[in-house]
């Protein structure tokens, strides 16, 4: 199995986007705010400040939402548009009509790419590097065929498309410019855009499996029918592998850096049709140690 330690990316990393950051105008100092109702969606009371959208609930003037003190003036309502693909939800996807593209420079090495809550026909990665040019140029098409076995189901199967993908052995080059376009003819949407370093933890084996927490409502009413109100749902995934058991202190070493922070974990290279990708935490980790080869298990669930 191997795992995918995320970078955060910042201002200075994103060189372009057609996304447009318009949900709200800018914050203005010298502007006199009104409080707003923070559950009807007003506009007007709404500034973006810090690329995330804020809203009025207290009258202010010069009170900078980024400020220490603002809590009692504004309230953050979350990432703009633009920014979503970074802001560890997946449920709060990226929206727009048409093709989605970043170019971002990590400044930093970056290995394998992961997208999760796609709505997309493809997903196009090309790598630029200051001296060589083009080095990587890959696109992904996330339909997936996997029901079509004769010419009936070629017809009449539903298309199905994938909603995360993970893009492995990008050229690890600390000053390469990384361009993602996620392509559709209609509304395009992604939820998470994930890059890293992709590292492996040892060989998935039988016995992991797949599953999800559902956080639906479903309630009877006095009459005994059903009252469902429909939430977010998680994925979770128990990994089940094997490594060298002198592999251990690295092993618990990489989790324990990463035992607050969202990674992607995945069974590895082209195991996406097993449904085992999830982006969020690990909740249980442990290795009964062996003499040669140990086996290991991990709980991960997935961010909403």
């Amino acid at each position: 199995m191997r795992i995918i330690e995320p970078i955060t990316i910042t201002e200075a990393m994103m060189l372009t986007s057609n996304v447009a950051e318009t949900d709200a105008p800018a914050w203005d100092a010298a502007a006199s705010y009104s409080a707003g109702d923070p559950e009807a969606d007003i506009a007007a009371d709404r500034v973006v400040r810090g690329h995330a959208i804020y809203q009025a609930v207290a009258a202010s003037t010069g009170c900078d939402p980024l400020a220490d003190a603002a809590s009692a003036f504004w309230v953050r309502r979350g990432a703009t548009n633009r920014w979503r693909a970074f802001d560890r939800l997946i449920s709060d996807p990226v929206t727009q009509s048409g093709d989605i593209t970043y170019r971002l420079q990590p400044g930093r090495r970056v290995d394998a790419i992961a997208f999760f809550g796609v709505s997309a026909a493809s997903i196009r990665i090309t790598v630029t590097d200051p001296a060589d040019g083009v080095t990587y140029d890959r696109t992904h098409g996330l339909v997936d065929n996997s029901a079509v076995t004769d010419w009936w189901s070629y017809f009449f199967e539903p298309v199905i498309i994938v909603d995360h993908d993970v893009s492995e052995g990008i050229p690890a080059y600390t000053g390469t410019q990384i361009d993602i376009t996620l392509s559709s003819d209609g509304l395009t949407e992604v939820g998470q855009i994930v890059l890293g370093q992709s590292q492996v933890l040892g060989e998935t084996l039988t016995e992991t499996g797949i599953g999800l927490a559902d956080f639906s409502a479903k309630d009877r009413d006095d009459f005994g029918n059903f009252v469902i109100v429909p939430r977010p749902y998680s994925d979770a995934t128990k990994f089940h592998f094997s490594f060298p058991t002198g592999d251990a202190r690295r092993i618990r070493k990489i989790l324990a850096g990463l035992r607050a922070i969202p990674a992607v974990y995945y069974a590895g290279d082209e195991t996406g049709r097993f449904g085992t990708t999830v982006y969020g935490f690990f909740q249980d980790f442990w290795i009964p140690l062996t003499t040669a080869v140990s086996f290991g298990n991990l709980e991960v669930e997935g961010l909403t």
